[in-house]
């Protein structure tokens, strides 16, 4: 008994450890700029690596990080349906049975309870990477979560890849910071993503509540209704100095109150709370590129059928009314989410009907900028485990930071190798594109050809992605001569007749088509009808 009581100690005293750097960050003297209250942190990041990568990237595409706190279960929640003996022989009393499983295609299944992730799987919006971890993986929450967030296994460097960015190439950032935060985080105290050489670049407060405080009245803490006495005052000077140390108070408060509530959201899910505050943020036109929330209670070390089943229908739910809240104000084409977690889960269960710390595990994206569903990677073999019984990594997790800063935020080769130091990873087809949302005047090339005597002209458009856009004709005074195409158009190269709208020949005389696309810029170029 006194055996089983100290490992039971030994294991909650990892997850209640709260070093020196943890608490010097809760009281906002770890760094210039930090400051953070209670259990958990809202960081408002301004990252060298996340700048500059955002430096050249569409102006209105956002990227959400859903953690999922503790170490996931994969196996349980992307089921592989290849090898499902072997599935059910590792776990026979927490496997979930064929008839509560839902297909993604012939080798992979969802359970039932993430019935909301079909919909986004049969529209094109999901993908999964199998597989996904890092080489001598480490079985301790706080050490691996330090692993993702660095990049790094080297415990001597106490940095993060968003931070080491920031240090790099934002060197006046606390002098000179920008109008708007880059990217906001919701809980995950002391993430060393955030840690510069020598600042952090996190800005922290705590919980949604709190977010939703700041985003309500522009101001962190009440300085009005306080005792009429000592404490009183001294408690107000405090909050007067946390309000005015929030910096991007002001911009956040203008932007959710710009913005309005979609009513599907659970009050009583608090990643829906989470979720709900990052979508009015960025229909309100925040402007911050990257949005970090997280769902905790994913160490299922005993009960797990009951608690894992509880947590996948949260975020599957979750996720589907955020996307839905999104399509509705036609932003969905511009925010691409993915999880990950720490770790997955051993292959086999435990005495307790649950997991023990595992390895590698699946990473979900979500989105219709995806273009597509699709499974990405071998997955690992059930089989052949490593010697702690774990699955074997096939995907290094640092190519799905390496793809996303590369196709989706569209970073800087250079500074992307920094922020990874010095290590390049391959990159993913996950159908996202850097040049979703550009169409270059060169792709748009207007030709004439002679017939019946006089001069027909077409417009060729060569698109670089799907995208829907409307194309107008205007005359040299503005005024509109018709509408030639308003739907989707599909990757490649169209042709549009430009001189013949409707069946009737415009006049001669010079014109511009302008062409719109849906969530980008609009275009214009000049012609001639003769």
């Amino acid at each position: 008994m006194k055996k089983n009581y100290l490992n039971s100690k030994k294991h909650k005293a990892e997850h209640s450890k709260w070093g020196r750097r943890g608490f010097l960050k809760t009281l906002g003297i770890a760094g210039a700029g930090a400051i953070s209250f209670g259990n958990n942190s809202l960081s408002v990041l301004n990252s060298n690596f996340l700048t500059n990568a955002l430096t050249n990237a569409p102006s209105d595409r956002s990227l959400i990080l859903i953690r999922l706190k503790g170490g996931n279960d994969g196996l349980n929640t992307i089921v592989p349906l290849y090898d499902f003996d072997t599935y059910v022989n590792k776990r026979p009393n927490i496997h979930i049975p064929k008839s509560n499983l839902i297909k993604l295609n012939n080798d992979f299944a969802i359970p039932n309870h993430m019935n909301n992730m079909e919909t986004l799987w049969k529209d094109g919006k999901m993908k999964v990477v199998n597989g996904v971890g890092y080489e001598n993986p480490n079985g301790s929450h706080f050490k691996s979560s330090d692993i993702w967030a660095s990049a790094t296994r080297n415990t001597e460097i106490s940095t993060g890849w968003l931070g080491r960015y920031y240090d790099e190439k934002y060197l006046d950032y606390l002098t000179n910071p920008p109008e708007k935060p880059v990217a906001i985080q919701i809980g995950s105290r002391g993430n060393l993503i955030f840690n510069g050489s020598k600042t952090t670049y996190a800005f922290a407060v705590s919980s949604p509540e709190r977010l939703k405080k700041v985003a309500e009245n522009g101001t962190l803490f009440d300085t009005k209704n306080l005792p009429d006495c000592t404490h009183g005052d001294q408690i107000e000077f405090l909050r007067r100095i946390s309000n005015a140390t929030f910096n991007y108070a002001s911009v956040i408060h203008k932007a959710y109150s710009e913005s309005e509530d979609f009513n599907q959201y659970d009050a009583e899910n608090n990643l829906d709370t989470q979720l709900s505050l990052v979508s009015r943020l960025i229909k309100g036109g925040l402007g911050s590129k990257i949005y970090m929330v997280s769902l905790g209670g994913f160490d299922t070390h005993g009960n797990q059928p009951e608690r894992h089943q509880k947590l996948l229908t949260t975020l599957s739910n979750s996720i589907k009314v955020f996307y839905d809240d999104l399509k509705y104000y036609g932003l969905d084409n511009k925010v691409l989410s993915l999880t990950f977690s720490e770790f997955g889960r051993r292959v086999a269960e435990n005495g307790s009907e649950g997991t023990d710390h595992g390895a590698a595990a699946p990473v979900m994206l979500f989105g219709p900028a995806l273009k597509g569903n699709g499974i990405i990677g071998d997955h690992p073999s059930l089989s052949d485990l490593n010697k702690r019984g774990n699955l074997k990594h096939k995907l290094d997790f640092r190519s799905i930071y390496t793809t996303i800063l590369t196709d989706w935020l569209c970073g800087d080769k250079n500074f992307i190798n920094k922020a990874m130091l010095g290590n390049e990873y391959s990159l993913l087809g996950l159908g996202i594109n850097c040049n979703d949302d550009v169409i270059n005047y060169d792709d748009i090339i207007p030709y004439h050809a002679a017939i019946y005597g006089s001069t027909k002209v077409d417009l060729n458009l060569r698109i670089n992605q799907d995208h829907h856009i409307k194309i107008y004709i205007y005359d040299i005074l503005g005024r509109n001569h018709g509408l030639i195409y308003d739907n989707l158009l599909r990757r490649g190269t169209h042709t549009f007749p430009l001189s013949i709208n409707s069946n009737k020949k415009l006049a001669s005389g010079q014109y511009f088509y302008n062409i719109k696309v849906l969530g980008g810029k609009d275009l214009n170029k000049s012609f001639i009808v003769k």
